[in-house]
């Protein structure tokens, strides 16, 4: 991850954990996550073959707890995220989608603060986003965040995030975000989150026998390697990776495939 990148989701994320994190320290804070029956409010939610949750402490930037179809659907250890900060998620998205998530969930708590408390509990954000499983392929997910547990200012303190598996009714794979506001019954509201400013149209992207060079190269495969797996001669394998490095404007492979995953290529 470059520099600039790294930067730029700091500065994002530091404004979204700002708002995430207004009821940490509270009195009441503390005493919602005592009394909360977890095993109990959770047992409605297990299960499914394509389904699975999160429980997160957006107070504490903590993932509490991950569903039993966890592993199934992701193919990682539920050990590896529960207990853990925020940051392991980076592993499950594209560095794009990261970006677009954080700067909606700050949209999102704008909106949600903006609002009378009473109204709070019925605000809830939806995305639409590709995870990355364990093995490396990719299945396209709807992502429900619903607030579940507040303090006494209405701060909230807990998420459920419901992923479902939407690959086979949702075929473009397109990062889509919107906050879904059922406050008033005769009135949902549906806001979309305009991502327009974070997404060049006109960027030039690698073509399909691009891409599956730099996924070799990736994997630290030689060009000599890379021909021998993909059926092709090892001239073609080099005279990819010189347009490329040309194309995409890169002083080197490491620069290149930086680019690839930085970009969500690969």
């Amino acid at each position: 991850m470059s520099k600039s990148v790294f930067k730029s989701i700091l500065k994002l994320f530091s404004e979204y954990s700002f708002y995430a994190q207004k009821g940490k320290g509270d009195a009441s804070t503390v005493l919602a996550k005592k009394n909360l029956d977890l095993q109990s409010f959770l047992k409605s939610f297990h299960s499914f073959d394509v389904f699975t949750y999160a429980l997160v402490d957006v107070s504490d930037l903590k993932i509490i707890k991950v569903g039993d179809t966890f592993k199934q659907i992701t193919g990682y250890e539920p050990a590896l995220f529960e207990g853990k900060g925020f940051h392991t998620i980076l592993k499950l998205h594209k560095i794009q989608d990261i970006f677009k998530s954080i700067k909606g969930g700050n949209q999102y708590f704008k909106y949600l603060y903006a609002l009378p408390k009473k109204n709070r509990p019925f605000v809830k954000a939806n995305r639409t986003l590709d995870l990355i499983k364990a093995n490396g392929t990719k299945i396209h997910v709807l992502v429900q965040g619903i607030p579940v547990l507040f303090n006494e200012k209405m701060e909230v303190i807990l998420f459920l995030l419901i992923c479902t598996d939407i690959s086979a009714i949702k075929t473009d794979h397109k990062f889509t975000h919107f906050i879904i506001d059922a406050s008033d019954e005769n009135e949902i509201k549906k806001i979309y989150i305009d991502h327009s400013e974070l997404e060049n149209n006109n960027e030039k992207v690698p073509s399909s026998a691009e891409i599956k060079i730099l996924v070799n190269l990736s994997h630290g495969l030689s060009s000599k390697m890379i021909a021998d797996k993909l059926f092709i001669s090892e001239h073609t394998v080099k005279t990819h990776r010189k347009n490329m490095l040309k194309k995409f404007q890169c002083a080197s492979s490491s620069e290149l495939i930086r680019k690839a995953i930085t970009k969500g290529w690969i």
